[in-house]
Protein backbone atom coordinates (compact mmCIF):
# COMPACT_ATOMS: atom_id res chain seq x y z
CA UNK A 1 0.00 0.00 0.00
CA UNK A 2 0.98 3.64 -0.29
CA UNK A 3 3.09 4.69 2.70
CA UNK A 4 3.68 8.38 1.92
CA UNK A 5 1.26 11.32 1.66
CA UNK A 6 -1.32 10.87 -1.13
CA UNK A 7 -3.01 13.68 -3.06
CA UNK A 8 -6.75 13.11 -3.45
CA UNK A 9 -8.36 15.96 -5.38
CA UNK A 10 -7.75 19.09 -3.33
CA UNK A 11 -7.02 17.09 -0.19
CA UNK A 12 -3.98 15.21 1.03
CA UNK A 13 -4.06 11.96 2.97
CA UNK A 14 -1.12 11.96 5.36
CA UNK A 15 1.35 9.17 5.91
CA UNK A 16 0.16 9.02 9.53
CA UNK A 17 -3.43 8.40 8.42
CA UNK A 18 -2.33 5.64 6.07
CA UNK A 19 -0.26 4.06 8.84
CA UNK A 20 -3.23 4.24 11.18
CA UNK A 21 -5.49 2.55 8.58
CA UNK A 22 -2.90 -0.18 8.16
CA UNK A 23 -2.33 -0.88 11.86
CA UNK A 24 -5.87 -0.45 13.17
CA UNK A 25 -7.94 -1.66 10.21
CA UNK A 26 -6.09 -3.86 7.70
CA UNK A 27 -3.58 -5.55 10.00
CA UNK A 28 -6.16 -5.97 12.76
CA UNK A 29 -8.62 -7.58 10.33
CA UNK A 30 -5.93 -9.95 9.01
CA UNK A 31 -4.93 -11.02 12.52
CA UNK A 32 -8.57 -11.63 13.42
CA UNK A 33 -9.08 -13.67 10.27
CA UNK A 34 -6.02 -15.83 10.90
CA UNK A 35 -4.59 -15.63 14.44
CA UNK A 36 -0.82 -15.99 14.49
CA UNK A 37 -0.33 -14.67 10.96
CA UNK A 38 2.77 -12.49 10.46
CA UNK A 39 1.77 -9.21 8.77
CA UNK A 40 4.38 -6.78 7.41
CA UNK A 41 4.09 -3.61 5.36
CA UNK A 42 6.75 -2.38 2.91
CA UNK A 43 8.19 0.18 5.34
CA UNK A 44 8.67 -2.56 7.93
CA UNK A 45 11.47 -3.96 5.78
CA UNK A 46 12.73 -1.02 3.71
CA UNK A 47 13.14 2.75 3.72
CA UNK A 48 10.46 4.92 2.06
CA UNK A 49 10.85 5.48 -1.67
CA UNK A 50 12.96 2.38 -2.34
CA UNK A 51 12.22 -1.15 -3.42
CA UNK A 52 14.81 -3.29 -1.73
CA UNK A 53 15.81 -6.92 -2.02
CA UNK A 54 13.75 -7.57 1.12
CA UNK A 55 10.56 -6.31 -0.53
CA UNK A 56 11.24 -8.23 -3.74
CA UNK A 57 11.86 -11.38 -1.71
CA UNK A 58 8.55 -10.92 0.10
CA UNK A 59 6.75 -10.43 -3.22
CA UNK A 60 8.32 -13.57 -4.66
CA UNK A 61 7.90 -15.92 -1.72
CA UNK A 62 5.21 -14.79 0.74
CA UNK A 63 2.14 -17.01 0.89
CA UNK A 64 -0.29 -14.08 0.73
CA UNK A 65 0.19 -10.51 -0.50
CA UNK A 66 -2.51 -7.92 0.21
CA UNK A 67 -2.44 -4.90 -2.10
CA UNK A 68 -4.41 -1.78 -1.14
CA UNK A 69 -5.28 -0.16 -4.49
CA UNK A 70 -7.18 2.78 -2.99
CA UNK A 71 -4.78 5.32 -4.50
CA UNK A 72 -3.16 5.40 -7.98
CA UNK A 73 0.29 4.93 -6.48
CA UNK A 74 3.05 3.86 -8.96
CA UNK A 75 5.01 1.88 -6.36
CA UNK A 76 1.94 -0.11 -5.33
CA UNK A 77 1.05 -1.05 -8.90
CA UNK A 78 4.64 -1.85 -9.83
CA UNK A 79 4.95 -4.19 -6.85
CA UNK A 80 1.51 -5.67 -7.59
CA UNK A 81 2.66 -6.45 -11.13
CA UNK A 82 5.78 -8.17 -9.83
CA UNK A 83 3.68 -10.28 -7.47
CA UNK A 84 1.18 -11.23 -10.19
CA UNK A 85 4.06 -12.54 -12.30
CA UNK A 86 5.50 -14.58 -9.43
CA UNK A 87 2.72 -16.70 -7.93
CA UNK A 88 -0.94 -16.85 -6.84
CA UNK A 89 -2.06 -15.62 -3.44
CA UNK A 90 -2.71 -11.93 -4.05
CA UNK A 91 -5.68 -10.12 -2.54
CA UNK A 92 -6.76 -6.62 -3.58
CA UNK A 93 -8.50 -4.28 -1.16
CA UNK A 94 -9.84 -0.74 -1.46
CA UNK A 95 -11.10 1.93 0.93
CA UNK A 96 -14.80 2.35 0.16
CA UNK A 97 -14.71 6.06 1.02
CA UNK A 98 -12.18 6.92 -1.70
CA UNK A 99 -13.41 8.86 -4.74
CA UNK A 100 -10.54 7.62 -6.93
CA UNK A 101 -11.50 5.07 -9.55
CA UNK A 102 -9.73 1.73 -9.76
CA UNK A 103 -7.34 1.77 -12.75
CA UNK A 104 -8.64 -0.02 -15.85
CA UNK A 105 -5.88 -2.66 -15.90
CA UNK A 106 -7.03 -4.12 -12.57
CA UNK A 107 -10.66 -2.94 -12.52
CA UNK A 108 -11.80 -6.41 -13.65
CA UNK A 109 -9.93 -8.09 -10.78
CA UNK A 110 -11.95 -8.97 -7.70
CA UNK A 111 -11.24 -6.73 -4.75
CA UNK A 112 -12.62 -6.18 -1.27
CA UNK A 113 -13.94 -2.79 -0.25
CA UNK A 114 -13.55 -1.87 3.42
CA UNK A 115 -14.70 0.77 5.89
CA UNK A 116 -12.40 2.28 8.50
CA UNK A 117 -14.95 1.72 11.28
CA UNK A 118 -15.28 -0.90 14.04
CA UNK A 119 -18.03 -2.61 12.04
CA UNK A 120 -15.97 -2.33 8.88
CA UNK A 121 -13.00 -4.04 10.55
CA UNK A 122 -15.19 -7.00 11.49
CA UNK A 123 -16.60 -7.25 7.97
CA UNK A 124 -13.12 -7.04 6.46
CA UNK A 125 -11.93 -9.82 8.79
CA UNK A 126 -14.84 -11.99 7.60
CA UNK A 127 -13.90 -11.39 3.96
CA UNK A 128 -10.26 -12.18 4.68
CA UNK A 129 -11.33 -15.37 6.47
CA UNK A 130 -13.39 -16.46 3.46
CA UNK A 131 -10.46 -15.80 1.15
CA UNK A 132 -8.01 -17.74 3.32
CA UNK A 133 -10.40 -20.72 3.36
CA UNK A 134 -10.63 -20.62 -0.44
CA UNK A 135 -6.88 -20.18 -0.91
CA UNK A 136 -6.07 -23.09 1.42
CA UNK A 137 -7.96 -25.35 -1.01
CA UNK A 138 -6.80 -23.68 -4.23
CA UNK A 139 -3.24 -22.55 -3.53
CA UNK A 140 -2.01 -23.42 -7.04
CA UNK A 141 -4.94 -21.88 -8.94
CA UNK A 142 -3.99 -18.76 -10.97
CA UNK A 143 -5.70 -15.71 -9.49
CA UNK A 144 -4.77 -13.05 -12.04
CA UNK A 145 -4.94 -12.63 -15.81
CA UNK A 146 -1.20 -13.07 -16.37
CA UNK A 147 -0.98 -16.44 -14.62
CA UNK A 148 -4.26 -17.56 -16.20
CA UNK A 149 -2.90 -16.79 -19.67
CA UNK A 150 0.44 -18.43 -18.86
CA UNK A 151 -1.37 -21.64 -17.90
CA UNK A 152 -3.58 -21.48 -21.01
CA UNK A 153 -0.72 -21.08 -23.49
CA UNK A 154 1.66 -23.22 -21.41
CA UNK A 155 4.16 -20.38 -21.03
CA UNK A 156 7.23 -21.22 -18.96
CA UNK A 157 8.70 -18.41 -16.89
CA UNK A 158 12.54 -18.29 -16.67
CA UNK A 159 13.93 -20.74 -14.15
CA UNK A 160 17.34 -19.35 -13.29
CA UNK A 161 19.89 -21.93 -12.23
CA UNK A 162 17.88 -25.02 -13.14
CA UNK A 163 19.64 -25.73 -16.44
CA UNK A 164 23.02 -25.50 -14.74
CA UNK A 165 21.83 -27.79 -11.96
CA UNK A 166 20.58 -30.33 -14.51
CA UNK A 167 23.91 -30.25 -16.35
CA UNK A 168 25.79 -30.71 -13.09
CA UNK A 169 23.61 -33.70 -12.21
CA UNK A 170 24.31 -35.24 -15.63
CA UNK A 171 28.05 -34.61 -15.26
CA UNK A 172 28.18 -36.10 -11.77
CA UNK A 173 26.16 -39.04 -13.05
CA UNK A 174 28.78 -39.64 -15.72
CA UNK A 175 31.50 -39.25 -13.10
CA UNK A 176 29.79 -41.83 -10.86
CA UNK A 177 29.70 -44.30 -13.75
CA UNK A 178 33.38 -43.68 -14.38
CA UNK A 179 34.07 -44.25 -10.68
CA UNK A 180 32.23 -47.58 -10.76
CA UNK A 181 34.29 -48.64 -13.77
CA UNK A 182 37.37 -48.35 -11.56
CA UNK A 183 36.60 -50.67 -8.61
CA UNK A 184 39.93 -50.06 -6.87
CA UNK A 185 39.46 -46.29 -6.93
CA UNK A 186 35.83 -46.65 -5.83
CA UNK A 187 36.76 -48.86 -2.85
CA UNK A 188 39.58 -46.52 -1.87
CA UNK A 189 37.19 -43.55 -2.03
CA UNK A 190 34.70 -45.30 0.30
CA UNK A 191 37.35 -46.48 2.72
CA UNK A 192 36.68 -45.26 6.29
CA UNK A 193 40.39 -44.49 6.56
CA UNK A 194 40.33 -42.12 3.57
CA UNK A 195 40.71 -38.46 4.50
CA UNK A 196 39.08 -35.59 2.57
CA UNK A 197 42.47 -34.87 1.02
CA UNK A 198 42.78 -38.54 -0.06
CA UNK A 199 39.32 -38.38 -1.68
CA UNK A 200 40.17 -35.17 -3.53
CA UNK A 201 43.38 -36.73 -4.85
CA UNK A 202 41.44 -39.78 -6.04
CA UNK A 203 38.91 -37.55 -7.83
CA UNK A 204 41.67 -35.52 -9.52
CA UNK A 205 43.45 -38.72 -10.53
CA UNK A 206 40.26 -40.14 -12.04
CA UNK A 207 39.44 -36.90 -13.84
CA UNK A 208 43.04 -36.74 -15.06
CA UNK A 209 42.47 -40.03 -16.84
CA UNK A 210 39.52 -38.49 -18.68
CA UNK A 211 40.39 -34.90 -19.73
CA UNK A 212 37.08 -34.41 -21.59
CA UNK A 213 35.10 -35.17 -18.44
CA UNK A 214 37.29 -32.79 -16.44
CA UNK A 215 36.79 -29.96 -18.99
CA UNK A 216 33.03 -30.56 -19.06
CA UNK A 217 32.68 -30.30 -15.27
CA UNK A 218 34.93 -27.23 -15.17
CA UNK A 219 32.88 -25.47 -17.89
CA UNK A 220 29.61 -26.15 -16.02
CA UNK A 221 31.03 -24.96 -12.73
CA UNK A 222 32.19 -21.69 -14.33
CA UNK A 223 28.88 -21.03 -16.16
CA UNK A 224 26.74 -18.25 -14.58
CA UNK A 225 23.30 -19.34 -13.33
Amino acid sequence: MAIGPQKVGDNTVSAETLRDNYVNVIKTALERARPGILVERADDCSSPGTISTDILTHLMFDTIVVADVTFPNPNVFYELGIRHACKPGTLLIRDKSSSDRTPFDISHQRYIEYDCTPKGIGELADRFRDYFAWFDKNAETPDNQLLQLARLIKYSFPQYGEKKAEKLMDAFGDFAVMMLQSPETFQAFLSPDATEQDKQQLMFKLLGSNPEMAKQMFRIAMTPN
